[in-house]
This record gives structure tokens, sequence and C-alpha cells, in this order.
């Protein structure tokens, strides 16, 4: 086992009816709409963080209040080079979107900021990034979804993602598989607090799953060392 990455399945689980919960009532927002200001140019600002998001991942467009197309999926190194190339090359399509040309991809601990862990599938708030299960034609109840993060984790020779699709963080080689990719720009200088940090330098990151009966939810807690996702 990685022991930089330790995942608790808790027994606290719950039935459910014929379609699968998105999300669990019982459990609090970690992101609510109302933390973030929609900037009405398919950017949103995090008032928390400081951070602004494009709505949509590269690919995708932002179109009417949504996120039309399918996602591109990428290796890592091709996304570094497709956020260098939107933040430096004046003919990209996405060069100065939302009037900013500092896009770039987010740290492991800038994308389990916007993470809703009262959801899944996916475990990010719809209302700011709509039609974020989109991949591969398929939407919300079929796939997974992995979002890239710029953060390498030297001890595995791979490099963080995470899984929206349960909210649980991975890790990867690099050249390893293709996956999404949601872009990030800092508005303020502020830090990130990590979310559920503990004294002896870990964090806890929760969210719901389904069991491997598949008509079950079950919430989950995965522990990670800070100091392996800086």
């Amino acid at each position: 086992m990685n022991k930089y990455l330790l995942t608790l399945l808790l027994t606290l689980c719950s039935p459910l009816a014929l379609a699968i919960a998105i999300c669990d009532d019982t459990m609090p927002r970690t992101s609510p709409s109302s933390r973030f200001l929609d900037r009405g140019n398919g950017t949103v600002t995090d008032r928390a963080s400081g951070l602004t998001w494009m709505r949509c991942q590269l690919g995708q467009s932002w179109q009417n209040g949504s996120c039309s197309g399918e996602p591109t999926r990428l290796y890592w190194q091709q996304a570094l080079l497709t956020a260098e190339r939107i933040r430096t090359e004046p003919s990209h399509a996405l060069h100065g979107f939302g009037g900013h040309t500092d896009w770039r991809l987010p740290t492991i601990k800038e994308l389990i900021s916007i993470l809703e862990s009262a959801c899944y599938k996916p475990a990010l708030n719809e209302t700011l990034f709509p039609r974020a299960m989109a991949g591969d034609g398929k939407e919300v109840n079929d796939g997974y979804v992995y979002l890239w993060s710029s953060t390498p984790v030297p001890a595995s020779k791979g490099v963080a993602y995470l899984d929206i699709t349960s909210g649980a963080v991975g890790m990867r080689a690099p050249g390893s598989w293709a996956k999404q990719v949601l872009l990030v720009r800092r508005d303020v200088r502020a830090g990130i607090p990590l979310p559920g940090l503990l004294p002896n330098g870990l964090f806890v990151v929760e969210g719901v799953k389904k069991a491997s009966n598949y008509v079950t939810l079950c919430r989950f807690r995965q522990v990670l060392r800070a100091g392996a996702l800086a």
C-alpha cells in the first residue's frame, strides 16, 4: 500500500432506491454556491481561497450558461504544455479567457478546495461546474472522470489527480493515462487551508461513493500526508 495514501471505507451506509443517489442530504455542503462569485464569463471566483476557476474543462466551451461539447483527455505533460500555450499564445482560443492570461493546472490542494464532499458523480457543485461528468459521451451515471493536478509525488514517481466521480485523490504515472483538465488562476494572494488538517501533518478528504453492490451509498474518509501533496 502506498504509504502516502490511505483510504478508509466507513460502515455508515444507506440503501438507495432504484436510481443512483447523487448527494447525501445529511452531509453539510463543502462548496456551496454562495461561497463563489459568478463572473458571468465562464469563470467563478472562490471567495474563501481567492482562486478563479474556468467552469468548463478543456475541450468544452461555455455557451448559454453551460459547458458544451466533450472534454479533451490529455497526458500530464500535454496538459502542462496546453496550459502554457493558453498563457503565451495569442492565437489560442482560450488565450485571455475571462480577461486573464495566467491560467494553469491547479495543485491537488486547490482541486480539493472545490470538492463537494456530500455528492457523488460528480463530487463537485454542478451549479458551478455544469456537465462535470462529461467525457467519452458519458454523463453522470456512466464512467469515471479524473482531473489532473500540477502536483508531482516524487516518492511514487507519479502525479496526483482528483477523481471527481467519488472525490478521492489518486496518484498515477504521468504518461500512463490521459485525464481531463480544469484550469485555475489566483485573484488574491491568500493561502488555502487544507481540509481536515490534522496535527501530525495528515489531512482528510471525505465524501460518498457506491459500495461494491452498486446499490448502497457509503461515506468514506481518505487520509493523505500533506507533505507528499504540496
